[in-house]
């Protein structure tokens, strides 16, 4: 990959002295859903005081020494002491989940919109929260008659919706990003990351700085070829149906109010099927450059079967004092977006 060989990490904030110099062990999850992206920090406290509180942000860098990579701004949500062995664990998120919450973001709301599209859903609600929104285009055109949003907190609505249209919607950074699952580009139309790996000749688990073990899941080879739905006309409360994709089909179970929304919710399930229609769990060398909803390059080092493009769903980064320095990926086929 081309790295260097001493990984590092650095954390600027309260605490950091500390901090970098006690850290004994660490992980990062970052991943391309509703859930937050989230550290855990484990530091040595032995006769040490002055750690950050609750609610204090830190910043995260990762990688190798000359080589740190800034993996975003978190929010501390939970500090844990130990007697013994002396040790604080410090849990982190990027989400603005803090004791006091003075936007109402955990609290549930009643509501109901009308003729609007999603992506001005997602605006006036993270919005609200004092967020910067980030919406792919594809939301603009995705038109709701009638949407209830019946005593669900903010972030739980936005998931839900997101998750009905194959998207993610989760904050990172400052801002509150809506965009497509498994793109090859991201939603300001650049190419996003991508990790080429290599196997090496000697590839062997006593060579742990080089080591990578991979394992292809087909599990959900199921028969499904198309999607039907039901959407029931308003006037006469007569039933309809529309699909995507041919036989065999798999059934929507709820019912839409119009054809728009009920073919919308067929296209997004395909999709989701095909995309999803493979998966890849790979254990590997440690990465800052992996991301979720990055894409990972397998090259030709790997089985046939194996090579080529993944889109990345979640990366869990681990490392420790000792110099170990870890990530576990998971990733499906990538989506190619219409030029």
């Amino acid at each position: 990959m081309g790295l260097g060989s001493i990984p590092q990490v650095r954390i600027s904030g309260p605490g950091e002295e500390i901090i970098n110099s006690r850290l004994t062990s660490w992980e990062r999850v970052d991943v391309s859903s509703d859930q937050s992206d989230v550290i855990t920090l484990h530091v040595d406290t032995a006769g040490q005081t002055g750690l950050p509180k609750e609610g204090a942000e830190l910043i995260f860098s990762e990688g190798y020494q000359g080589q740190l990579v800034h993996k975003g701004k978190y929010k501390i949500t939970r500090i844990s002491p130990r007697l013994f062995p002396p040790t604080v664990t410090i849990v982190a998120t990027a989400a603005p989940f803090q004791v006091q919450d003075k936007t109402g973001f955990k609290e549930r709301h009643t509501r109901t919109f009308t003729a609007i599209s999603l992506a001005e859903i997602f605006r006036q609600i993270v919005t609200s929260h004092g967020f910067s929104p980030r919406v792919a285009s594809k939301f603009e055109t995705v038109w709701f008659k009638h949407l209830d949003q019946m005593n669900e907190t903010d972030s739980a609505f936005l998931s839900r919706l997101a998750k009905r249209h194959d998207a993610i919607a989760k904050p990172v950074d400052g801002l509150y990003v809506l965009a497509e699952k498994g793109q090859t580009k991201t939603i300001t139309g650049q190419d996003v990351p991508s990790v080429t790996v290599d196997v090496s000749d000697n590839n062997h688990p006593s060579d742990f700085r080089r080591f990578i073990n991979c394992q292809l899941e087909l599990a959900s080879r199921r028969n499904v070829s198309g999607v039907k739905a039901k959407w029931i006309e308003s006037y006469t409360g007569l039933e309809y149906e529309v699909f995507s994709g041919k036989a065999p089909f798999m059934v929507l179970p709820q019912s839409y109010e119009t054809s728009s929304e009920a073919q919308q919710a067929c296209d997004n399930e395909l999709q989701k099927i095909m995309r999803e229609k493979d998966s890849i769990r790979i254990d590997l060398p440690g990465d800052p450059y992996l991301v979720a909803e990055g894409i990972l390059e397998l090259n030709q080092s790997f089985p046939p079967e194996m090579v080529g493009q993944w889109s990345i769903d979640q990366v869990t980064a681990r490392g420790d004092s000792s110099g170990g320095y870890r990530c576990a990926v998971v990733a499906t086929r990538p989506v190619k977006r219409a030029e």
